[in-house]
């Protein structure tokens, strides 16, 4: 126990609040905890001990010049506003909320039999994704990101140049990638585009749909519900910031009640 939370307080945690009192003094165990936390701020330099007082006990090692909240002054729930607002947001990882009603809007569905399908295609992609590597969801959502969605409903597609730039995979690794999730109902192909009037050469262009064969689809295509998370995430995040949401399937931007508190620009 001791070896895992000093692995805690010298490495994982982002701040440690320190609740200091006559009896927190007198504890060797708060006292071990306490070490472990002043090594982890001398090394970086940095506000990483949060102290809130009980009272005026001195603590070895926090100074008087330190900054502290002063717990008599202040109640449980005053407290935990101001840690949460120093925290700041936390990024979920495989969340999706419980009523995505932004999605609702996007893809115009208004009545409950329609909200029952798109959330259960929502549902069916994060499954998917979460059967995916973090390569395979890296380019997936690059290019959904980058790429044209001027041929939506039926795909969405990309300069494979220009997508292997974005990532930093090869053209060759981005087939590869392309190829092994076929088994999760996605399709690609290749194909030229002669964009510049043959002035620059052909393109090839990386086409690629995800198909679900639900009963609420009429054809099966549903690669348009990717597009509209990918959207709803830009709307909330930068471009990088929106790969790395989609990245852990933070789906927080689905949602107005969960959307504030996920953005970040």
């Amino acid at each position: 126990m001791y070896e895992h939370l000093d692995d805690v307080y010298k490495n994982s945690a982002k701040y440690c609040v320190l609740f200091s009192s006559e009896y927190y003094s007198q504890k060797l165990w708060t006292n071990h905890e306490r070490k472990s936390a002043q090594e982890r701020a001398f090394k970086e330099n940095s506000e990483y001990i949060l102290p809130a007082k009980f009272d005026d006990t001195p603590i070895p090692g926090i100074r008087d010049t330190v900054g502290y909240v002063d717990l008599k002054s202040k109640t449980p729930e005053n407290l935990a506003d101001m840690i949460a607002q120093k925290v700041g947001h936390l990024p979920k990882k495989e969340y999706l909320p419980p009523e995505p009603n932004l999605l609702f809007q996007v893809l115009d569905v208004d009545n409950e039999e329609g909200k029952m399908g798109v959330y259960s295609l929502v549902n069916d992609f994060l499954r998917t994704a979460k059967r995916m590597t973090e390569d395979e969801k890296k380019a997936l959502f690059s290019v959904f990101i980058y790429g044209c969605a001027g041929e939506l409903p039926e795909n969405i597609h990309i300069n494979i140049n220009l997508l292997a730039r974005i990532t930093g995979f090869s053209q060759s690794r981005l087939l590869r990638i392309s190829s092994d999730i076929t088994c999760l109902q996605f399709e690609s192909h290749l194909r030229e585009d002669d964009e510049n009037g043959s002035r620059l050469g052909k393109k090839e262009m990386l086409v690629v749909s995800w198909n679900n064969f639900d009963e609420f689809l009429d054809d099966g295509n549903a690669t348009i519900l990717i597009d509209t998370i990918c959207e709803l995430v830009q709307h909330c995040h930068c471009e990088e910031h929106s790969i790395e949401a989609l990245c852990k399937l933070d789906f927080s931007s689905l949602s107005d009640v969960t959307a504030e508190g996920s953005c970040q620009h």
